[in-house]
């Protein structure tokens, strides 16, 4: 039996991209630890679960993640502003990786 395309999204992948994404820097920038984001995953993660894969875009993920950025970093708007093209990006590889138009991936590529 085959398993549908695209698959949902799971916490570890989630995971993977915010990691990579790194919206703050602080991974990268700062030599913060990998789960520096884990609150926010897990908060992203519970926020689309039961999305069906049409949802899975980045102009509804986009707000999503700019909610929880504001509220675990207490972000005022200009900051929020700051972060959005980072946030926008990162919401752009969800629906890359679990959108409708999501294309079988091979990591690395």
């Amino acid at each position: 039996m085959s398993k549908p395309w695209p698959p949902p999204p799971d916490l570890d992948s989630i995971r993977e991209l915010m990691r990579e994404a790194d919206p703050e820097g602080l991974i990268k920038n700062e030599g913060a630890p990998q789960d520096e984001y884990e609150p926010e995953e897990e908060n992203f993660f519970a926020a689309i679960a039961d999305f069906p894969t049409s949802d899975l875009l980045a102009a509804r993920l986009t707000p999503i993640l700019e909610g929880i950025w504001a509220q675990s970093f207490n972000l005022n708007s200009a900051e929020l502003a700051q972060r959005k093209p980072a946030l926008e990006a990162l919401a752009e590889q969800v629906e890359r990786f679990f959108g409708p138009e999501a294309k079988p991936q091979v990591r690395g590529a």
